[in-house]
């Protein structure tokens, strides 16, 4: 296809696209006119966009697909789009196909300026992670490393980096994760960066403590095991509750560290005071996904459970 010829039918694809009024890509050229070219970007390599464009002659909807020089290319505006920006919001076990499906179609745009290609990674790479398989893991460590290597955003390179260190943590890793997350939390003032780095420490601790039981069943009778296992306890606790005690505006972030609370308190038997942090996730976060697995964990109490009050009793008992 001559240039000639590409450029012919770039300019008839932005007519075209004018008149439908479609949501498209538009590609901003470098040229002294300041040029527009509009269509769907469809793929890439090392010199060229692809565009798909819609023919003016034919079958109705008949599109072609042209080549567009990069270095002609100053930057790219690429069309929104709310089911991908839903999907992306909202990462789980159950969206990985989905998000998988986005990741191929975008993961070639990673180091394009403007592309949601790194959004859709991370989002993708914490799906994965929900599923808490380990194969699963080892490819989330694989899609966070290449954000934080390749990506064109500050912001996605960073989610990428706190979303490494947890599937480092889930892929064996767990010291090393620690060693790089308590040196963030030391460096950062940057609320996000302390939150994710102390979140990723509790989660290190509460696993060291899981394990530490697994290893010790009778640690009530050891001497020497106990105190380690009361530093854990209460470390992986302070860590979780951090941001809801110091930075309780963090919606998410608060629900979520409630929410390990409550695993915390579960997994050494106390069980009022999970009772009480699951009662106060459904009270203060309860347009969150973690408030939903409290409301079910709280429906699912035995009666005397559901009937105590810690808070209450304190008030009757000053009174």
């Amino acid at each position: 296809m001559t240039a000639r010829f590409t450029l012919t039918l770039l300019a008839v694809a932005t007519s075209a696209f004018a008149q439908t009024a479609e949501v498209v890509d538009t590609l901003f050229m470098n040229d002294a006119a300041g040029t527009r070219r509009v269509g769907h970007v469809v793929g890439i390599d090392a010199t060229t966009f692809k565009l798909e464009v819609p023919l003016s002659v034919g079958p109705a909807g008949a599109t072609a697909r042209v080549a567009v020089p990069r270095a002609q290319v100053s930057r790219i505006e690429f069309a929104p789009n709310d089911a991908r920006d839903r999907l992306i919001a909202s990462p789980s076990a159950t969206s990985v196909i989905a998000l998988n499906v986005e990741w191929l179609r975008w993961q070639a745009f990673l180091a394009v300026p403007k592309s949601p290609a790194g959004a859709v990674a991370n989002a993708y790479a914490s799906a994965l992670l929900a599923t808490n398989d380990p194969k699963n893991a080892a490819i989330a460590l694989d899609v966070f490393s290449r954000v934080e290597r390749d990506g064109w955003g500050d912001a996605d390179r960073q989610t990428a980096k706190q979303g490494r260190l947890r599937a480092m943590i889930a892929t064996g890793h767990a010291a090393d994760a620690v060693n790089e997350a308590k040196e963030l939390a030391k460096e950062s003032d940057d609320p996000t960066v302390l939150i994710e780095a102390k979140f990723i420490l509790a989660e290190a601790a509460f696993s060291s403590l899981k394990k530490l039981v697994e290893d010790n069943p009778r640690w009530t009778e050891d001497v020497l095991v106990r105190p380690e296992h009361d530093r854990l306890y209460n470390e992986a606790l302070d860590l979780y509750l951090h941001p809801y005690l110091f930075l309780g505006s963090e919606t998410d972030a608060a629900a979520r560290g409630l929410w390990g609370a409550v695993q915390v308190y579960r997994f050494g038997g106390d069980d009022a005071e999970a009772v009480e942090s699951a009662r106060d996730l459904t009270r203060l976060y309860a347009g969150t996904k973690y408030a939903k697995l409290a409301t079910d964990y709280l429906a699912k109490l035995p009666e005397d459970l559901k009937k105590q009050d810690a808070e209450k009793d304190a008030q009757e008992d000053k009174e």
